[in-house]
């Protein structure tokens, strides 16, 4: 009889927790306010990252990709060559840099791969994305960045290699490459003849017909609405990176401390979970869940997860689950759903 016990749930496109909140009668104010616990005021000092994503980071980076691909609609685009793509949902985007690192990570962030992200929201209208920082085996940063938004090879390709060439990056590749023969190619990205040689020469051929101006610093894959991966990318954006991946040699705490490892869209960092009272809602929202074919559970100490797949709902259950989602993301401003 001393506290108020009301059933709760925080609603992902993914998963579902249902829990207890908690109430003590003495702490309602006679206007019914329930009085809060006051955090700290004491500043949090945050230590330097050293360009490892915590694990809550982790948590947010998947809940982010996550709703990016559920509130997507899946579109028919047509590409620069004119292939048609059919039920385009998402677009997964590698950026590399053509030779060795020259600049602290965090000088390429903001002068290179900003300005990257600045002429490809106003070429395409990318609104809607999520990017990761991470390092390649020989210590050079690339990024990662999956949106909804299509982008086409050929045309990030020509802005992300006219950046680099601004920065040098392109033209050390060319001096490297213009008197490389077929057999020293070859001998320095295939030493191990896992790869065909006639695809070897085609390779060879074409930096050849450019004379080496335009390295593959690009990759771009599409992604349709009827592949499930939206949890593969999740996981792939946030993996953890091993003792061989830290950092490169240019980066130091005091140049590398303001530094993001990952960042999403405006309109993406408002959604988190969609967090009510049981009784708030219409019909029963354990039920609902608990009966979505192949639904995992999880029992923990103070709540009960439900992981799903969206696609295994029912119609009743999908258009109830949807209500919710889609409600929270109109009032969190999503761009998509305007």
């Amino acid at each position: 009889m001393n506290y108020i016990i009301l059933p709760a749930f925080s609603l992902e496109p993914n998963k579902m927790s249902t829990y207890n909140r908690v109430f003590a009668p003495n702490k309602f104010t006679k206007d019914g306010v329930y009085k809060q616990k006051l955090h700290s005021a004491n500043k949090i000092v945050r230590s330097f990252h050293n360009f490892t994503i915590s694990e809550n980071a982790y948590r947010s980076l998947k809940r982010k990709i996550n709703w990016l691909y559920y509130f997507s609609k899946a579109k028919h685009v047509k590409t620069y060559s004119g292939k048609d793509i059919f039920n385009f949902k998402i677009a997964f985007l590698t950026l590399t840099l053509p030779s060795k690192q020259q600049q602290p990570t965090a000088e390429i962030t903001k002068h290179l791969f900003n300005q990257f992200l600045t002429e490809v929201r106003q070429r395409t209208g990318m609104k809607n994305y999520v990017w990761r920082l991470e390092f390649q085996k020989n210590k050079n940063v690339h990024y990662h960045i999956v949106t909804d938004t299509y982008l086409d090879y050929f045309l990030v390709l020509k802005i992300w290699n006219r950046i680099l060439k601004k920065a040098g990056y392109t033209q050390a590749y060319t001096n490297k490459h213009k008197s490389l023969s077929f057999k020293g190619y070859c001998s320095l990205y295939n030493s191990d003849n896992s790869t065909d040689k006639n695809i070897m020469a085609k390779r060879y051929a074409k930096g050849c017909a450019n004379r080496w101006e335009q390295p593959n610093t690009v990759d771009v894959k599409s992604v349709i609405s009827n592949k499930k991966i939206a949890n593969y990318i999740s996981k792939y954006f946030a993996k953890s990176s091993d003792d061989s991946q830290v950092c490169n040699i240019l980066d130091t705490p005091e140049n590398s401390k303001s530094l993001r490892l990952w960042f999403c869209s405006r309109s993406l960092s408002k959604l988190n979970s969609v967090s009510d009272f049981c009784e708030a809602v219409e019909y029963d929202i354990f039920a609902l869940v608990s009966q979505i074919k192949e639904v995992r559970q999880h029992l923990g100490r103070w709540a009960r997860t439900f992981y799903y797949d969206f696609n295994k709902c029912v119609e009743f259950e999908y258009r109830w689950l949807r209500k919710i989602l889609y409600d929270y993301g109109k009032k969190q401003g999503y761009f998509e759903l305007e």
